[in-house]
């Protein structure tokens, strides 16, 4: 018996000529990771904390521009207020998976956007110091700055941080 007829039952199915393959030919195509799926080794942060810490410069340039330059106390709180805000809903991207890595967890998220804002408002007061330093100031750098600002001084921090949370909370949501 050469070959099998058929219909026979009884013999075993007979070797399949040439080489096999050591995978299945469709495995190519699962190289990249199953469509929709996060990449485990990519982070989604590392963008949205590159633009947040640009908003987040801009914003500490503006503060001494307002606050050196135009000697508004006001428009500090407003300034801090709008950069928070931008900081917040810039860095909550975060915290959104896509296809190609995997999401930020949002508590992480928010930490990272209210630090970026207080860091932001403490180089701009720092610059407000540098700035009253280069007219011929002589005061201290906190003594310069309570005399300046007064209340306004913890109060642009207090509202960075706010706004910064409520655009960390108000950005994307997962799904």
């Amino acid at each position: 018996m050469a070959g099998s007829e058929p219909g026979d039952r009884n013999r075993a199915p007979a070797e399949p000529r040439g080489r096999r393959l050591a995978e299945a030919p469709s495995a190519r195509y699962a190289a990249g990771g199953q469509a929709g799926a996060p990449d485990a080794s990519r982070s989604a942060l590392p963008g949205p904390l590159v633009r947040a810490g640009l908003i987040a410069a801009a914003g500490a340039i503006a503060l001494v521009l307002v606050g050196g330059i135009f000697a508004s106390t006001f428009g500090l709180l407003f300034v801090s207020g709008v950069m928070g805000a931008a900081i917040g809903l810039v860095i909550a991207r975060a915290g959104v998976p896509d296809n190609a890595a995997r999401p930020t967890p949002r508590r992480t998220v928010l930490w990272i956007a209210i630090a970026l804002a207080l860091g932001a408002v403490a180089l701009g007061d720092v610059g407000l110091w540098l700035f009253a330093r280069q007219e011929g100031g002589t005061l201290g750098p906190l003594d310069y700055l309570w005399t300046t600002f007064g209340p306004f001084l913890p109060g642009d921090a207090i509202v960075a941080a706010l706004t910064a949370w409520w655009g960390a909370s108000a950005g994307p949501v997962q799904r």
